[in-house]
């Protein structure tokens, strides 16, 4: 019997009787007996009668539509890297780090018995980078031994395992992930997914889950990251090692929760300070205790007839604002008698409207007294925007044409009288 090797180039567009999809380029083996006889087919090419045929498709090899539509992929030679790579990318997509928060995909799962196309999932820009040949990505999860997902037996869908349950993504799940997180600054801001990716594989296969960078909301990397960790003790040995770089630079480590702590207390520090300065700029225009609460305030009521009734009472009312989607209005007294003092006077007396007075607290005073500090601020602004209007186009158009007419024309007088 003889042997040989054949490597047959069909059409890009070949299709068979059925209209079935083969891969273009083939290697095939072909073993021959001794004495063989040929026959002729339509075209006079002479074939074996009886051929053994071993078929072997390169890696990116097309998948095989049948009659119905339904995909399968094609079996395809994958380089052991890149099937290593493909499973951990969709590991991660179906991990309990990230498919809990991730909406996309929980929506996908919903309408297939948590089935996803791996069309949709070559969507993903990095699943797409390691191949676009979803019978690659089949063929990849099919010959994974240790992985949290599987495909479907038409091969053209994946989905998490289904022993394997989706966490909750509630708060005490929240916490529980922070717990064994880890953040780290000192990257430099050039660095790509795939380098800190590749960085956090140095310390071990599954010992680091996750890896979220911390980013701008221009999409930069800050330089800073979050490690999760598969459990807090390996979160721990991790932060007690005496020294950890990236390329020669040193990463400031601590836990992620004590970071959190430290960033709440330095946004919080920063409201204060703020607090302090919008304090400081309303006691320039306004002092506390001459601010009254009126409630009962409905679509009758105006600031005249406001006014009236605290005219009645020999109120000296500053200001008057009513706050319709509310159904109350706020008076500011002028700073002669105190807004206690007033009520205490007017106690028994009763007005047309069947509003009633009162103090407010301290705190919403001093927020309804900022916000007044803010639109008289606003008013200022505008009032000394249309006086240094007014001033620069003092006498209009036509008087500055005429001035600047007489300006000209003096001037050749002038030259013409030799002066």
């Amino acid at each position: 019997m003889s042997t040989s090797n054949v490597k047959v180039e069909l059409p890009t567009e070949s299709k068979t009787e059925k209209d079935t999809e083969v891969s273009p380029i083939v290697d095939v083996k072909v073993e021959l007996p001794a004495e063989t006889k040929t026959i002729k087919i339509e075209k006079d090419t002479e074939v074996s009668p009886k051929v053994d045929v071993k078929v072997e498709l390169p890696a990116e090899s097309k998948t095989i539509k049948t009659e119905n539509e339904t995909v399968v992929p094609a079996v395809a030679n994958i380089p052991a890297k890149l099937e290593q790579n493909i499973v951990k990318q969709l590991g991660f997509y179906f991990s309990d780090t990230n498919l809990p928060y991730d909406k996309f995909l929980q929506n996908e799962i919903k309408n297939d018995d948590g089935w996803v196309k791996i069309d949709v999932l070559l969507t993903f820009k990095r699943l797409a980078s390691l191949s676009k040949d979803p019978a690659v990505i089949a063929q990849a999860v099919k010959n994974a031994t240790d992985s949290i997902v599987e495909v479907s037996d038409s091969g053209d869908k994946i989905r998490r395992k289904v022993d394997s349950a989706v966490p909750v993504a509630d708060q005490e799940f929240l916490n529980e992930m922070i717990a064994r997180s880890i953040y780290c600054k000192g990257f430099p801001k050039t660095a790509t997914m795939d380098e800190l990716l590749e960085f956090a594989s140095t310390f071990g296969d599954k010992i680091i889950t996750k890896v979220t960078p911390r980013r701008l909301k221009t999409k930069e990397f800050k330089g800073t990251l979050y490690f999760t960790f598969s459990t807090k003790e390996e979160a721990e040995k991790f932060l007690k090692l005496e020294s950890v770089k990236y390329k020669d630079v040193e990463l400031e480590r601590k836990w992620e929760k004590d970071f959190l702590e430290e960033k709440k207390k330095e946004y919080e520090d920063k409201l204060a300070k703020k607090d302090q300065k919008i304090k400081a700029e309303t006691e320039k225009y306004f002092k506390k205790g001459f601010l009254l609460k009126v409630d009962n305030v409905d679509e009758n009521v105006t600031v005249e007839s406001i006014k009236t009734i605290c005219s009645g009472f020999e109120w000296q009312v500053a200001f008057v604002k009513i706050v319709e989607n509310e159904k109350l209005a706020w008076i500011r007294l002028k700073p002669v008698k105190a807004a206690k003092d007033l009520l205490e006077e007017v106690a028994e007396k009763v007005n047309d409207l069947n509003i009633k007075f009162s103090l407010p607290d301290e705190e919403v005073e001093q927020t309804v007294l900022n916000e007044m500090t803010k639109e008289m601020k606003g008013f200022l602004n505008m009032k000394d925007k249309m006086k240094r209007e007014k001033k620069r186009n003092k006498g209009g158009k036509r008087y500055n044409k005429r001035k600047n007419d007489d300006g000209n024309s003096n001037n050749k007088r002038f030259k013409a009288n030799g002066n």
